[in-house]
């Protein structure tokens, strides 16, 4: 059982990283503001994942600063697979698919025009041009397959329903939150093809390493 003085802690703790991820989350919706383009089919793709994939990380927050945390989890997977999504769609997808992809859609047809593969077969094509940032997404791939649980009404949604969720292990939540929304910024970055972000990823994570996963650790 945890003691009233170890809840405290991790419940001061979870405080002090939401309210730095706050102030990263700032940053982040900033750099897309700077960074913003429409400028072809493929980057418009790749921007409104990155959007979507914000959306998604903030919502986390949000929702674990009310408590709500079985929901926050579930949002767990949604954000990666937009992180995903971004990076491949930006550098990865085949131009046939880019053109499928953007094909106009009836009114009152609710059916995808074309939809992108699975994920593993994305971290294959990103392995191609950005070997370090599959590896990480691969790592990660396997700590957020448990997720599915939270989207899809499994085991570990009752349980959690029912005792809750340990506070350090929502800080750790947080954490690598942060850190794949960091990956995110550098398909900002190269998205947008504006020399003066160059360099923004570093400086964002230096800014913010407070909220980062200790070095080596995820």
């Amino acid at each position: 059982m945890q003691s009233d003085d170890s809840g405290k802690a991790s419940s001061d703790e979870l405080a002090r990283i939401l309210a730095l991820s706050e102030k990263f989350d700032e940053d982040v919706l900033c750099l897309l503001k700077a960074g913003w383009s429409t400028s072809t089919q493929r980057v418009s793709i790749s921007m409104a994942y990155c959007k979507a994939a914000i959306e998604h990380a903030i919502s986390q927050r949000v929702l674990i600063e009310a408590g709500l945390h079985g929901t926050a989890l579930s949002l767990i997977r949604l954000h990666f697979e937009a992180v995903v999504r971004a990076a491949w769609s930006l550098q990865g997808a085949k131009d046939e698919w880019v053109e499928k992809f953007c094909r106009p859609v009836r009114d009152g047809d609710f059916s995808e025009p074309q939809m992108g593969p699975p994920i593993p077969a994305m971290l294959d094509a990103i392995k191609q041009y950005a070997p370090d940032a599959a590896r990480e997404f691969a790592r990660l791939n396997e700590t957020t397959k448990v997720m599915h649980s939270f989207v899809h009404g499994g085991a570990h949604l009752v349980v959690h329903a029912l005792r809750g969720y340990p506070r350090d292990k929502l800080v750790a939540v947080m954490m690598n939150r942060n850190l794949l929304t960091l990956q995110l910024t550098n398909v900002i970055v190269i998205g947008s093809q504006m020399p003066n972000l160059r360099g923004s990823v570093g400086k964002l994570g230096a800014v913010h390493a407070a909220c980062m996963p200790p070095l080596g650790r995820v």
